[in-house]
């Protein structure tokens, strides 16, 4: 039966353990100089050598003839440790065992002296899926324990353990392995199996494992099932659902020149292949690093890329949490590119989209407006947007649009809407009137992003609520100032006056039409009509 590489290859002793040198040493002289602990906590991310120093631990303990740190592997615990047939070493899933009666039967076992061994040592992987009743059972037994029995408690999620746990175990704090010592490993492994692979591969592989070399061992298992041929980085990204960095580079490069049609379409593409966007993002974030530290391709300015990797930084962290992570990647090349666009407005509503460009005025009149202004630049328009909120808000027309929010999901998945639907979702709508909408976001970047697109905003929200709402984003903060304001106005009887505008897009926003432009070569001249 095939063994998988990373049982084949697992640490046999200490000198195969990489990147945890200081953990290596410790262990060890407390070994030496006869220190054990009665219990250990080895904390760290997946991958980085916790389950194999537990299990070298057991050996190097329990070695009969062990010198200077080294176990002998000739005597019979340290056979049979190297076979998995030794009864002292007790391995414990809490994922699968994590209640109080496989606790307190743990608990009547401890007392029983070892078969072979000097000690029995219990081995508890994934410790904080314990239960707190289990967390309770095994407290008492951590405090006072035979002489005999030592305890490995191993987690990657440290927080989740109860600080009286913790204070009653020895804690090793394993660290991500450098892609260094990753790609020496899986240099002695390709020699040793005589796998075919390029040495980019191998780099490849030692990146991406992000510290973890089970992860990366597991990865080159995978390659060596599915390429017939001299594997290379392509394949590595293949069978990794991650993508090149030529990809990357052509993504970037689309942002920052605005083509938005190349940009989506590439996104679109690399979803239908299965490439992970998670990993999408943390990718090129690592490039955005490299480009930043060693200017490989200088095709952008040092600030800009910081703006990038700030951006992406945001967006990795609100993905993780998403449906909808194609859309919020879909955004970016709005979000990120500063030129602000025309006024477009798709006709959902017909069987061939008809792209419009439209002119925003409004000179409806009605008893409560007293005056009219021409608005001449967005900063003008978000004042007032924001004034006529308050002029005429309506705590049922906010309960009831908090209660349909829901409805601009159905434009998430539209090739041109679906960025203002994403950007809505993420939106917090924080006061209405039956004519206006303000919404906040946690950044002021998100909130400008939101206003640059206002007019695709305002066509999501008259499909969805069908009603022709006036849009205004600000950000958190913002919002607090402007609401210990409101509230202290209306208590001091002031009266928040509307006024009606008369706003073009085209004037306030970007001249240069790039939507129209990017839209033409979307949808098609054919389709286009100006009006």
């Amino acid at each position: 039966m095939y063994k998988a590489l990373y049982r084949k290859y697992r640490p046999k002793s200490f000198d195969e353990i990489y990147g945890q040198d200081v953990i290596k040493k410790t262990i060890i002289n407390e070994i030496k100089n006869n220190k054990i602990s009665h219990a250990y906590l080895f904390c760290g991310p997946r991958g980085t050598g916790k389950t194999s120093v537990a299990k070298l631990v057991a050996k190097l303990i329990n070695c009969e003839n062990s010198k200077n740190g080294v176990a002998c592997n000739e005597c019979e615990s340290c056979k049979q440790i190297n076979n998995n047939s030794n009864l002292d070493i007790i391995e414990i899933d809490a994922a699968s065992n994590n209640g109080v009666d496989e606790i307190r039967e743990l608990k009547d076992k401890v007392k029983f002296l070892p078969t072979i061994s000097k000690y029995k040592v219990y081995i508890i992987d994934e410790v904080h899926m314990l239960s707190t009743g289990a967390f309770n059972a095994l407290l008492k037994t951590l405090e006072e324990p035979p002489k005999h029995v030592v305890f490995i408690l191993a987690t990657t999620e440290v927080n989740k353990i109860p600080i009286t746990i913790i204070s009653r175990c020895q804690r090793f704090d394993f660290k991500k392995i450098s892609s260094e010592n990753i790609y020496n490993r899986l240099k002695y492994i390709v020699n040793e199996e005589n796998i075919n692979i390029t040495d980019d591969a191998i780099k490849e592989i030692s990146i991406l494992s992000d510290g973890g070399l089970r992860d990366a061992i597991g990865l080159l298992d995978k390659l060596v099932s599915y390429s017939d041929a001299k594997i290379t980085d392509e394949d590595v990204h293949a069978v990794n659902y991650t993508v090149t960095k030529k990809d990357i580079k052509e993504l970037l490069e689309d942002i920052n020149n605005n083509k938005i049609n190349e940009y989506i379409l590439k996104i679109n593409d690399l979803d239908d292949k299965g490439k992970d966007l998670n990993k999408l993002i943390d990718e090129i974030i690592i490039y955005l690093r490299d480009e930043l530290l060693y200017n490989n391709n200088n095709f952008m300015k040092p600030d800009k890329i910081i703006e990038f990797i700030n951006y992406f930084n945001d967006l990795s962290n609100k993905i993780k949490n998403s449906k909808y992570p194609k859309i919020l990647l879909e955004t970016v090349v709005f979000s990120l590119n500063k030129t602000t666009n025309s006024d477009v407005v798709v006709n959902m509503s017909s069987s061939n989209d008809v792209i419009k460009k439209v002119s925003k005025q409004s000179n409806k009149k009605t008893e409560e407006v007293e005056e009219a202004r021409k608005i001449n630049n967005f900063k003008e328009l978000k004042e007032l947007r924001i004034n006529n909120t308050f002029a005429k808000a309506n705590k049922g027309e906010l309960n009831k649009l908090k209660t349909m929010w829901h409805k601009v999901h159905e434009y998430s998945i539209d090739n041109v809407y679906g960025v203002a639907s994403g950007m809505l979702i993420d939106a917090e709508i924080v006061m209405a009137s039956k004519n206006n909408i303000l919404v906040t976001f946690p950044y002021e970047s998100m909130a400008e992003r939101a206003n640059n697109i206002v007019y695709l905003i305002e066509f999501v929200l008259e499909k969805s609520f069908d009603n022709d709402y006036k849009f205004i984003a600000i950000s958190n903060s913002e919002w607090d100032k402007l609401k210990k304001e409101y509230i202290k106005n209306i208590k001091n009887g002031v009266q928040y006056k509307y006024i009606n505008e008369i706003v073009s897009y085209d004037d306030i926003l970007n001249s240069e039409n790039t939507i129209i432009n990017d839209s033409i070569e979307l949808f098609g001249s054919e389709l286009l009509q100006i009006v």
